[in-house]
């Protein structure tokens, strides 16, 4: 996959306010297409495999590690990480760049975060290609990490991640029990608590390997951060979702892997038959929810390089 890897161009830690330092990698053309990479977790932080995705020559390619993640400073920060944060430093990120209009990309809660700034800034997004959309709802929460959700897809796993205790009954009950293990001053409790909950999730992504990959210090950040916002839920996120879908404009192209066991495709087709939206819905039979799975990598890539050519047509009418 990294054979073709774009060109590196530059990197950057660009300031946003209360001590964020914003990672900020830049890739591909410089004179092409100015498209931002909007990684999920929230907090896990861009790789440069999902550089694959893209054409050298078509696209200025931005790979940005959002608040508290990836190579942003500090790391783990919860303080001044919600979703409001989140945005603001996208559009913090194109004024920067001197950026008018640009495309997005991303994955998971990636996906969410493009929806809702394309629906904030419709005037500033040429067009975007999304998949594995995160619900941020209720259910979407409850799916994921409660007990009648994929737990019963997977109970062995969902056993090791809720650690079965008898005296937790509800998710609420959970998550709280969550938050003291990974703000436990015991270090290895704290890590033990955050390799459960990673685990759990590359468990139903089908992402066994990835784990081993990550330091033991970013394990702990992502964590924290996908804790943070649940136990918040998203921070408002699906009551803002619903307000500014109508107002989305772009060209926007989602993708949902019909296999996809974090964000399933039940909760997506009954949320999108709930809003007025103008959003091209593709299903991938047997993709899944990462790009590790080939199908739903190999459909990505064909959408992102549709896009530049849906933009190239119209710049020559």
């Amino acid at each position: 996959m990294l054979q073709s890897c774009p060109p590196f161009i530059r990197r950057d830690w660009i300031s946003v306010g209360n001590g964020q330092q914003l990672h900020l990698a830049q890739y591909g053309n410089p004179q092409g297409i100015p498209l931002l990479y909007l990684h999920g977790g929230p907090g896990a932080g861009c790789d440069i495999s999902e550089l694959a995705l893209f054409n050298a020559e078509q696209y200025w390619i931005l790979l940005l590690d959002q608040r508290g993640a990836g190579r942003s400073l500090p790391l783990g920060d919860l303080t001044h990480n919600h979703l409001n944060g989140l945005i603001c430093d996208i559009e913090a990120i194109r004024l920067s760049l001197g950026i008018e209009r640009w495309c997005l990309v991303g994955g998971s809660f990636g996906a969410t975060l493009g929806l809702i700034y394309s629906g904030l800034f419709p005037e500033r997004v040429i067009a975007q290609v999304l998949w594995a959309l995160f619900i941020p709802s209720k259910a979407g929460i409850n799916w994921l990490y409660g007990y009648d959700g994929a737990a019963k897809l997977q109970p062995a796993a969902y056993g090791l991640f809720s650690g079965n205790p008898s005296t937790i009954t509800s998710l609420a009950e959970l998550l709280e029990d969550y938050q003291q293990g990974l703000s436990s001053v015991d270090t290895v409790q704290r890590h033990y608590y955050a390799r459960r909950w990673i685990q759990w999730e590359l468990k139903l992504a089908g992402a066994r390997l990835v784990l081993p990959r990550l330091l033991p210090e970013a394990v702990l950040a992502l964590a924290d951060i996908e804790l943070h916002f649940a136990r918040h839920n998203y921070f408002n996120a699906m009551s803002v979702l619903q307000r500014v879908m109508p107002r989305v404009t772009a060209r926007s192209v989602l993708l949902q892997g019909m296999q996809d066991a974090i964000c399933p495709a039940a909760l997506l087709q009954h949320f999108l038959a709930e809003q007025e939206h103008a959003i091209t819905l593709i299903t991938v039979n047997d993709g899944a929810h990462m790009l590790n799975s080939e199908s739903l990598f190999l459909a990505v890539t064909a959408q992102i390089h549709a896009m530049w050519m849906w933009i190239h047509q119209r710049e020559i009418a």
